[in-house]
C-alpha cells in the first residue's frame, strides 16, 4: 500500500513521479498487488499519472473520502486492506518518496522467511536509517540484519501475525509509526532492517522530515541525475543557511534588537 498526496506547486510530485514508476518497475512478485491511496490530491499531474497507471492495470487507486493525513489515512485504510486481501500473509507499506532496487521485495521476503525459521519476527524493512540506532544484530543466511526498537514506516513489511498481535494502527495525535513501535516494544517485537538497504528515501521534506536524516548511506542502487544534482546542492545548502541565519542574527544585534 502506498499513500500519496500532492497539491499544485508543491515539491511532492517530483518525488512521486520517480517513486511510483520505480516501485512498479522493481520486478515485483507475480502475486503482489499495488494499492495506491490518494489522500484527496489536488495536483492535476498526479491525478493524470494515477489514472494512467490504473488504466494500464498496474495499480488499484483508492481515494480517501476526506483529506486524512498520514495518521488518519493509515488507521482508516489498513483495515480495508485486510478486508480486501484476507488471506495475505504479508503487507508492504511504501512511502511515495522512496525508490526501489530491482528485486527488493523478493530480497526482503527472503529475509522474513529466514528470520521466521530462526524464531525471529517483527516488522521488516529494506531501508536502514542510521538516525534510528540498532540495539542488536544477527546474521541470517541471506542477509545481516539490525534490530531496532523503532524506525519510520517509510518501508515496512508487516506480517499479518504481527498485526494480529499488536493490533490496528491508531490515530491518536502522534505519528502512527511511533505509536505502533511503542506497542511493538511492549511485545518485544523489533523492526528488523536488512543491510545493505535495497530501497532509498529520496525525500528531504515530508510530514515528519525536513532534512536528509532518513536517507540510507548503504543503498545498493543508483539515483538519477536530478536526484544526484539535488543531493550535491543540499550539501552546500546547509552551510549557506547557517551563514544566512548568523547574518540575520548579527544584524538584529547591531540594531539593538533581541538575538
Amino acid at each position: 500500500m502506498v499513500k500519496t498526496w500532492a497539491k499544485p506547486g508543491s515539491h511532492r510530485f517530483n518525488y512521486i513521479k520517480r517513486s511510483l514508476p520505480s516501485l512498479l518497475d522493481s520486478d515485483l512478485p507475480d502475486a503482489a498487488r499495488v494499492v495506491v491511496v490518494d489522500d484527496q490530491s489536488t495536483d492535476p499531474r498526479l491525478t493524470s499519472l494515477l489514472k494512467e497507471l490504473e488504466a494500464n492495470g498496474r495499480i488499484q487507486v483508492w481515494t480517501n473520502p476526506t483529506r486524512m493525513g498520514p495518521n488518519g489515512g493509515q488507521a482508516y485504510n489498513f483495515p480495508l486492506l485486510i478486508d480486501r486481501f484476507p488471506g495475505a500473509e504479508l503487507f508492504a507499506l511504501c512511502d511515495d518518496d522512496i525508490i526501489y532496487h530491482p528485486g527488493w521485495l523478493q530480497r526482503l521476503i527472503a529475509v522474513y522467511e529466514d528470520a521466521k525459521r530462526a524464531g525471529l519476527t517483527g516488522i521488516f524493512s529494506a531501508l536502514n536509517v542510521p538516525i534510528r540506532p540498532s540495539y542488536g544484530e544477527t546474521q541470517l543466511p541471506t542477509s545481516r540484519v539490525l534490530l531496532k526498537e523503532r524506525q519510520a514506516a517509510l518501508n515496512w513489511l508487516v506480517p499479518r501475525s504481527v498485526y494480529d498481535t499488536v493490533g490496528p494502527f491508531r490515530d491518536i495525535g502522534v505519528a502512527y509509526d511511533t505509536e505502533y513501535c511503542d506497542r511493538m516494544a511492549a511485545h518485544k517485537l523489533p523492526v528488523v532492517c536488512m543491510v545493505p538497504s535495497y530501497v532509498q528515501n529520496i525525500g528531504y521534506h515530508g510530514a515528519y522530515q525536513n532534512s536528509d536524516a532518513y536517507t540510507a548511506p548503504d543503498y545498493v542502487g543508483k539515483t538519477d541525475l536530478w536526484l544526484r544534482t539535488r543531493d550535491v546542492l543540499y550539501v552546500f545548502q546547509g552551510p549557506a543557511q547557517l551563514v544566512s541565519r548568523a547574518g540575520r542574527k548579527i544584524a538584529r544585534l547591531l540594531r539593538g534588537g533581541p538575538a
